[in-house]
């Protein structure tokens, strides 16, 4: 029996690796597995098991593993705020990356990375979960392969880290600096849902770093205009919109298609 070890997806080099388009993410905040699942027959590369803004559990968050596996997508973890444990559990039941939200000093991306990489890089502990389809004699190969297969991102969401940004920046071991825009946006003062120059300006100044240090930047959008945009300046990362977000426009498009019939008669 042909046994997936987590590092199959290899996301830290997909992400990596100009030669081909950014990693479009579709966060899932339901609790239901069959969202992952879905996603996958659906031809979805990766999913964020988002467990910061959604209310899901830690068996969902097993479940949802089990699901992305065996519909061929990548199952990214987000914890509802950083833990060492519950980053570890992840990556130990076959977590292709960690998203972790909310740094604001290389401080905290350091202990992000001691948490979350094997030595020389960090002090991610041994397990053998199903991440190595509980078998030992496959330790060997998902360690050697774990720091250079999966995806480990931290988010920049505050005055405070974009003034630490080059810091955080140039911490080994980092792949993805993602911008969350609405939590700079209102760290800054300024009127979310609003278009603000000085947040096109704070994207710059991520790339910039990111470009210094050989790190990726993500930012979040369902807009293909701004996809196209912010993937000719560099962005390497999108994350899309949620599902209940999905099938709440999806349901009153249609709503409104098949009630138009009875309008115009």
């Amino acid at each position: 029996m042909s046994i997936q070890l987590a590092t199959q997806f290899k996301l830290r080099q997909r992400v990596a690796d100009l030669s081909q388009p950014p990693l479009v993410i579709q966060p899932v905040t339901l609790a239901d597995p069959a969202l992952v699942e879905i996603a996958g027959f659906s031809g979805i590369e990766a999913v964020m098991i988002d467990c910061e803004h959604g209310m899901i559990g830690t068996e969902s968050v097993r479940s949802m593993m089990v699901h992305a596996y065996a519909s061929g997508v990548a199952p990214v973890y987000r914890p509802r705020s950083f833990e060492p444990v519950t980053c570890r559990q992840a990556l130990d039941q076959g977590a292709a990356g960690i998203h972790i939200q909310h740094i604001d000093t290389a401080e905290e991306a350091q202990e992000v990375v001691a948490a979350c990489r094997y030595g020389p890089l960090g002090r991610r502990e041994m397990s053998l979960g199903r991440g190595l389809g509980y078998d030992i004699s496959n330790m060997k190969e998902y360690v050697e392969q774990a720091n250079e297969s999966l995806l480990l991102t931290v988010m920049i969401e505050s005055v405070e880290a974009m003034e630490n940004i080059d810091q955080i920046a140039a911490v080994p071991g980092i792949d993805v600096l993602h911008m969350g825009t609405a939590d700079l946006t209102h760290s800054m003062g300024l009127i979310v849902g609003e278009d603000h120059p000085e947040i096109g300006e704070a994207i710059d100044r991520v790339l910039a770093a990111g470009k210094a240090h050989g790190v990726a930047v993500g930012i979040p959008t369902e807009d293909p205009a701004e996809v196209a945009m912010w993937a000719a300046k560099g962005i390497r990362y999108f994350e899309a919109d949620t599902p209940d977000y999905v099938l709440r426009d999806h349901w009153a498009r249609r709503e409104d298609a098949l009630c138009k019939v009875f309008r115009e008669n």
